[in-house]
C-alpha cells in the first residue's frame, strides 16, 4: 500500500523535517526568525511537532525580540536542550523554572538584574540554599545564552552573569555506617514494620555504592539476579552511565523482595511509582530516627567505598563499581575488570 503523503504546511507557518540517524526526537521544527530559518524544537513524533508548531503560530509576537517573554524563551530552550539531557535533569530545570513565576510573563528584553536577583533573594529568605539557587542561576544562563544564540537579544544584554547566590554551607565530613548502626538498620529491615522494605533499600545501597539518584532510577529489567548484577543507565557523570554494578551475596534476598513488588523501577512508593529523591529522603530520615543513626543517603555510598578500601579491594575495581572516572591512561586503556572480578571485590564486604 502506497504511503500517504502529508499535506504541505501553509507559507510562513513553519516546517517540520525528519532528521536521519538514531535519535530519540528525530522530528525538528523550524521557523523563520528575523529572516533566518531556526530550529525551535525537537520531538519524537510528527504529530507532537505539528501541535508545537501550531501553538507557536497562535501568537506570532513571540518571535518579535521586544515581545518574547521569559516563559516563551524557556519553552523553546528546553525543547532543544531535552535532546541532550536525562529526564531527571529536565525535571530539575522545570522545578527551577517554577521558582521564577514572577518573571514568566515578562518580556525578556525588559527584565532587569534586580528582578533576577530578587528571585534568588526570596529563595534565600525561605531557607532554600546554595544548591537550588545555583540551579536557578544556571536556568537564567541557559535562557539568556539561547536568546543570544538566536539573536533575540544582543550578547551585551545577557545579564545572567551578574546574579549572585549564597555561598555553600560547609558540609560535615561524611561518615560511613559502623557495624552497630548497620545491624540496627538490618534488624529493622527484617521486621514487619511498614517502612522495613526501605530499610532493605538502605542496606542495598551500602553494599553497592550507587549514588541515591542512580539507585532510585534502576529499572527491574536491568537487574539480573541470577548473574548478580544490575545496570545503571542514568548518572550525573559519563563514567557512571551504563555501568554494571555487582550485587553482594548478603543482600541478594532484598533485591528478590523488591523485584516481586509492582512497578517499573526496582524501588518504588506504595503505589508502584518511581520514588523521587525527596520522598526517599523523608523515609530515610524516619528510619535513621527509629534506628538511632545520624546519616544521609549519600553516606551509604561513602560506606561502600570505605568498606571496599578497608578490605583491600583492587583500586580499579572500586572505581568501576562506584562509577568514578579513570584518570590513569594505563588503567583505563590496558586494564579491564570484568564482572567476575567486580563481584569478587563486592563479596569482600
Amino acid at each position: 500500500m502506497k504511503k500517504r503523503k502529508r499535506m504541505k504546511l501553509p507559507n510562513g507557518f513553519g516546517s517540520i523535517i525528519f532528521l536521519p540517524g538514531n535519535r530519540r526526537r528525530p522530528y525538528a521544527v523550524l521557523k523563520t526568525i528575523n529572516g533566518k530559518s531556526k530550529y525551535i524544537g525537537y520531538f519524537a513524533t510528527y504529530n507532537e511537532s505539528l501541535i508545537f508548531l501550531a501553538e507557536c503560530n497562535k501568537d506570532p509576537s513571540i518571535y518579535l525580540p521586544s515581545q518574547i517573554t521569559f516563559s516563551e524563551i524557556y519553552k523553546l530552550e528546553i525543547a532543544e536542550r531535552k535532546t541532550k539531557i536525562t529526564a531527571t535533569t529536565a525535571k530539575n530545570y522545570d522545578v527551577s523554572f517554577g521558582y521564577c513565576k514572577a518573571l514568566h510573563t515578562r518580556p525578556l528584553a525588559s527584565i532587569k538584574v534586580i528582578e533576577l536577583q530578587t528571585i534568588i533573594k526570596n529563595l534565600s529568605a525561605a531557607g532554600i540554599g546554595h544548591a537550588t539557587q545555583k540551579k536557578v542561576r544556571q536556568l537564567y544562563h541557559n535562557i539568556y545564552t539561547y536568546a543570544v544564540k538566536y539573536q533575540i537579544i544582543p550578547p551585551t544584554a545577557d545579564i545572567s552573569r551578574f546574579v549572585d547566590i549564597d555561598l555553600p554551607k560547609r558540609n560535615k565530613t561524611k561518615q560511613p555506617f559502623n557495624t552497630r548502626q548497620l545491624n540496627r538498620v538490618k534488624a529493622f529491615a527484617d521486621s514487619n514494620e511498614p517502612l522495613s522494605p526501605y530499610a532493605m533499600a538502605i542496606i542495598m545501597m551500602c553494599y553497592s555504592g550507587a549514588r541515591p539518584s542512580e539507585f532510585l532510577s534502576i529499572e527491574k529489567n536491568d537487574v539480573k539476579l541470577h548473574s548478580r548484577f544490575y545496570k545503571i543507565r542514568e548518572s550525573k557523570t559519563a563514567a557512571g552511565r551504563n555501568r554494571l554494578v555487582p550485587i553482594n551475596r548478603k543482600v541478594i534476598h532484598y533485591y528478590d523482595y523488591w523485584l516481586k513488588r509492582p512497578g517499573k523501577t526496582l524501588v518504588t512508593d506504595i503505589d508502584g511509582n518511581q520514588l523521587t529523591y525527596h520522598k526517599f529522603l523523608r523515609i530515610f530520615d524516619k528510619i535513621m530516627k527509629i534506628t538511632h543513626c545520624k546519616h544521609k543517603p549519600h553516606e551509604c555510598r561513602h560506606t561502600c567505598a570505605t568498606w571496599l578500601d578497608n578490605k583491600g579491594a583492587n583500586k580499579l575495581s572500586i572505581k568501576k563499581i562506584l562509577g568514578h572516572a579513570i584518570q590513569d591512561i594505563t588503567d583505563g586503556t590496558y586494564t579491564h575488570k570484568d564482572l567476575r572480578q567486580l563481584k569478587k571485590a563486592i563479596d569482600l564486604l
